[in-house]
């Protein structure tokens, strides 16, 4: 009964969400993305993959930061298995808009709404070989229909909370999904204790892939000739995929320390125009130039640099002494911090949301991240970490320590899938 319930529910929820996202639409400009993204969405699949009878892996992500666990399997498989053509989704536009052209990809769609019929429509054009869906994407349809053609299914870099539903006593519907699953790959024990207990024994813990693509993207990171300009011999803060909350306090710490000879780029998580206008606002009084339009004048004499570009964070980090990552002081959940932790600093960022990303609580454990609750506790460590060279020197080499010491996910498992 309880099953049935939840099955009529999830359906009513997925059409209720459709007719929510058309609503807004009209008036949200991430909500049109969204809706028109999927316009026509079948008729578009059709078109691209037009009888392509390759085989196939198909990789679902919901948005940017599953991509990026995604992608160094991707990465793995185009070096060792050419035969196979890899088709991605999306379901969020942030990660669709930025990475719809990737290389490595043959095929990359929106992904249409859960319902029985996107389903089985959407796997007759696609007829994978196998599918990995990657940390917290559970699409019931796509699912079953999956496990009744008896095509493999691997979760990748998953992590399990025990407040999920997955394990209350009304979530039967959803942990029926969990039994899907060829392999469930998670990145730490805890989450394989929690499946065990609800008898989810098809799990291996491989860790989390981010730790070997950002041990990756330090081996050849980007030059960027800008930054280089900008930093010189300053000491550097990266502000990264950045808030309102956190660009305030940064500001404060510079009006109260005028005379710390530091440098602060802003990567927001935003780039639209009235949020880039709204950090002008916020560090109106100091000099300030926008990455598109900085030159070597402006960018010797200013003292904030903020970042109109998409996809230059990552290579950003090359450049920092230390780090503050956006996201903790709201409610939308903690950005990347591997990262930044991967070329080697100290690592702040707010006291929400930290919990639900496993690395975060280990980088705090390994002593070279910190949660601050307000700007004075900002004023302290970025102080500290100005005028103590050696403390650091030494919480970087925690970082970098941190990084290389937990890769190995991506030959965890590929040692499990049988192509």
């Amino acid at each position: 009964m309880i099953k049935t319930v939840n099955y009529l529910l999830y359906n009513f929820a997925i059409f209720l969400y459709g007719i929510a996202i058309w609503i807004a639409s009209f008036f949200n400009a991430k909500a049109k993305i969204f809706f028109d993204g999927r316009k026509n969405i079948f008729e578009t699949i059709s078109t691209k993959i037009n009888g392509d009878t390759s085989k196939k892996i198909w990789f679902h992500c919901s948005s940017l930061g599953e991509f990026e666990q995604a992608r160094p399997i991707i990465e793995a498989i185009k070096q060792t298995h050419l035969d196979y053509k890899i088709i991605i989704t999306f379901f969020s536009p942030s990660g669709f808009e930025i990475r719809k052209n990737y290389p490595l990809a043959d095929y990359i769609f929106y992904l249409p709404l859960d319902t029985s019929a996107h389903a089985k429509k959407l796997l007759e054009l696609f007829n994978p070989s196998m599918v990995f869906f990657v940390k917290y994407e559970f699409w019931y349809h796509y699912l079953h229909q999956l496990y009744k053609r008896k095509t493999p299914i691997y979760l990748l870099s998953a992590t399990f909370l025990e407040d999920q539903i997955f394990f209350r006593w009304y979530g039967v519907f959803f942990r029926n999904m969990l039994h899907y699953f060829e392999i469930i790959f998670t990145q730490n024990e805890s989450s394989k204790a929690l499946l065990k207990s609800i008898q989810i024994d098809n799990v291996i813990v491989s860790k989390d892939t981010r730790f070997d693509r950002v041990n990756d993207t330090t081996k050849n990171p980007k030059p960027l000739s800008k930054i280089e300009l900008f930093k010189k011999d300053s000491f550097v803060l990266v502000a990264g995929s950045s808030y309102v909350e956190e660009e305030n306090i940064i500001n404060q710490f510079l009006n109260k320390y005028p005379d710390k000879k530091i440098k602060i780029i802003i990567a927001p998580h935003e780039i639209d125009g009235s949020h880039l206008k709204e950090i002008q606002q916020i560090f109106e009084g100091k000099k300030t130039c926008f990455y598109s339009t900085a030159n070597e004048e402006n960018l010797m004499s200013s003292q904030v640099l903020i970042i109109d570009n998409i996809g230059l964070l990552s290579s950003i980090y090359q450049y920092a002494d230390t780090a503050i990552i956006g996201g903790g002081f709201g409610s939308k959940g903690l950005h990347n911090s591997l990262e930044a932790a991967a070329f080697g600093m100290p690592i702040l960022f707010g006291p929400n949301n930290h919990l639900k990303f496993p690395e975060s609580i280990q980088l705090i454990e390994n002593g070279s991240a910190f949660i601050i609750n307000n700007s004075e506790e900002f004023d302290l460590y970025i102080s500290s970490f100005i005028d103590d060279e050696v403390k650091l020197k030494n919480i970087s080499a925690l970082s970098r320590k941190f990084i290389q010491t937990n890769t190995g996910a991506t030959e965890i498992i590929l040692s499990q899938i049988t192509f």
